[in-house]
């Protein structure tokens, strides 16, 4: 794909890989679940990275705010860690185009956010 059809349709781009960035969200949210509901992050920490997701410009910018929470105790490292490393090989599949790869961020951490209020609401938890 040249870059020019990237600049002229992202949104088709990034639309062949949505299934996968759902499919993705999920496991990782299950894959959390799995010992019981998440203690960290809650609903607004997965708030606040959609609201990243939308204001970065890249997406080692995403994954470095992700660390930095871990680092300050408002996201649990190895849960963090998941969530970066189940979108890479989809972001690898992308053409080499920051804005690509940005949008893939902003459509994954939606639906991380999705997964995680369905499955804190199924183990009884309110959402925060």
């Amino acid at each position: 794909m040249s870059t020019n059809q990237v600049a002229r349709d992202p949104r088709e781009v990034l639309q062949k890989e949505r299934r996968a960035l759902v499919l993705a969200a999920e496991d990782v949210i299950n894959k959390g679940f799995q010992h019981g509901p998440l203690e960290k992050p809650n609903k607004t920490q997965f708030s606040n990275l959609v609201g990243l997701c939308n204001e970065a410009s890249c997406a080692e910018e995403i994954a470095n705010y992700l660390r930095y929470q871990a680092g300050r105790k408002e996201w649990d490292r190895e849960f963090a860690l998941s969530v970066i490393d189940a979108i890479k090989p989809i972001v690898a599949r992308l053409p080499d185009d920051p804005r690509l790869h940005v949008g893939a961020w902003k459509l994954y951490a939606t639906y991380l956010t999705r997964a995680y209020v369905y499955q804190n609401a199924a183990t009884g938890r309110r959402s925060s």
